[in-house]
């Protein structure tokens, strides 16, 4: 047997097998390299997993917050108008009972021959008997503000 014969790359083998191993060793750094890059990608795609679940849960608990404003807000517009048809319907009566008052004194006046003090329906400068009337136009406020917190 000759010596090239004992070895399968010849005499060239040494330098043959010393590249084989370098290059074995860069593709297991190059494995090593990617799987430590996954790995923290991995890491990177749970961390903003996890921070969208917290702005979720977040979100969630704001829009119950607002949506228990909106609803406390619902209700005192209910309490309000309800009490605003109490009170217009009162503000009539009233009106209605002053009418009358006003008939019998004029009554009173014509058969009498005094002078009575008769007051002609509403003052015209009381906003409260005129709900419908926006006593000053710049006070008038717009829906939104009350909606905000």
């Amino acid at each position: 047997m000759s010596s090239s014969s004992l070895s399968p790359a010849g005499s060239d083998g040494d330098s043959t097998g010393v590249g084989t191993v370098a290059a074995d060793h860069r593709r297991e750094k190059r494995r090593l390299s990617n799987r430590e890059s996954a790995r923290r990608s991995r890491l990177r795609k749970q961390q903003h997993l996890d921070e969208l679940v917290q702005e979720v849960a977040r979100l969630q608990a704001e829009n119950a917050r607002i949506l228990g404003r909106a609803n406390d807000i619902s209700g005192q517009y209910v309490r309000v108008e309800q009490e605003n048809t109490v009170l217009r319907a009162r503000a009539a009566e009233l009106g209605d009972r002053l009418r009358s008052v006003n008939e019998v004194l004029r009554v009173v006046e014509d058969f009498s021959g005094v002078a009575m003090d008769i007051q002609e329906e509403c003052p015209p400068d009381d906003p409260l008997l005129r709900p419908w009337q926006i006593p000053c136009p710049g006070a008038a406020m717009p829906i939104a503000h009350m909606l905000q917190y």
